[in-house]
């Protein structure tokens, strides 16, 4: 396919910062990884000089992957960019100096299920960085910690009835949301879940005509936000009581924190940011029909990408609204 049709076809189903926060690097439904320079995208505002064939908001480099499967999700550690895909998490050399993707250095495959042998996608990969634990959440209802010394497959997570769609975590504690429209709450230490959110059995919080799966969830030490078909909400995590709903007008895919404030996008032309009262404090248009991942730093730069069912890619340089678009593809 020409890069012409997939302007119209992409979508950026996954996006990470590499360790250094110098590079974004995104993955697309066409199995290709692309890696943009953070330092020339945040040059584009202060100068219009460079190479015309590959402008700033061009990725800076392009790396096919063999099979030409989904990139579901992407995680960084050291010098391997790990890429999440369907019943396999691969780890591939990163070149620190060049910014580019080498070979496979690793594989660690996921159990097989007679159940689940062809929907066990990697939908998510969080790092415990200090641990150097995977958690990856899975199409087969499962979370996996994997240890990245070994490869090994230390523990399953077992509580969901349906596929997971994101994971979160903060101090020794995670959290898991899922499409069975729970939230499950996890401690490293136990065997079991610790705590259960069921956000669609509130009658304030329950959207029937969207369903109640759970899509996006996020923690810190003290607060749990949370949505999916129900409305996107924040709960208090020792009492598990919810304090705010937010008028968030359509299904959500993702959410955070960010300078004490909470963001969240999804099936939105819209990117909002409340403060924990609910109050909408930045409303940043977004390329995208819907929105699948949100990526953010602020240390070495203030830096935002927003990206999904689209081939442009929304920079906010300031956390409050859109300033540069990169582009997948040059038609």
């Amino acid at each position: 396919m020409t890069d012409i049709k997939k302007c119209f076809y992409t979508t950026i189903l996954s996006q990470t910062i590499s360790g250094d926060g110098k590079y974004l690097v995104c993955g697309s439904n066409f199995g290709e990884i692309l890696i943009y320079s953070i330092d020339r995208i945040l040059s584009c505002s202060e100068s219009s000089n460079g190479d015309p064939d590959k402008p700033p908001t061009a990725p800076h480099a392009v790396f096919p992957l063999p099979e030409k499967c989904q990139v579901y999700s992407l995680s960084f550690h050291k010098d391997f960019l790990i890429v999440g895909l369907n019943g396999e998490i691969c780890g591939y050399a990163w070149n620190v100096k060049n910014a580019t993707v080498g070979k496979r250095a690793w594989t660690v495959k996921l159990p097989v299920s007679a159940e689940y042998t062809d929907i066990n996608e990697v939908n998510y990969l969080w790092m415990d960085k200090t641990d150097e634990i995977l958690y990856a959440g899975c199409g087969d209802n499962v979370m996996y910690a994997i240890s990245l010394e070994d490869g090994r497959i230390t523990r399953n997570f077992q509580g969901h009835k349906d596929y997971i769609h994101c994971v979160s975590g903060c101090g020794g504690k995670l959290a898991t949301a899922s499409e069975d429209g729970s939230v499950l709450m996890w401690d490293v230490r136990q065997s079991k879940f610790t705590g259960k959110i069921e956000p669609f059995s509130k009658d304030t919080l329950n959207r029937p005509e969207f369903g109640k799966w759970q899509g996006t969830v996020s923690i810190t030490e003290d607060w749990l936000v949370c949505g999916g078909g129900p409305r996107f909400s924040l709960w208090h995590l020792r009492s598990l009581e919810c304090t705010t709903d937010f008028a968030f007008p359509e299904r959500l895919h993702v959410s955070g924190f960010i300078d004490d404030m909470i963001y969240a996008a999804g099936e939105c032309r819209n990117l909002y940011q409340y403060n924990f009262n609910g109050d909408v404090t930045a409303e940043i248009p977004v390329s995208a029909p819907a929105v699948y991942s949100v990526v953010q730093q602020s240390e070495p730069n203030k830096f935002m990408a927003i990206a999904g069912a689209a081939s442009q890619i929304d920079v906010c340089t300031n956390f409050s609204f859109k300033d540069i678009v990169l582009q997948a593809y040059q038609k």
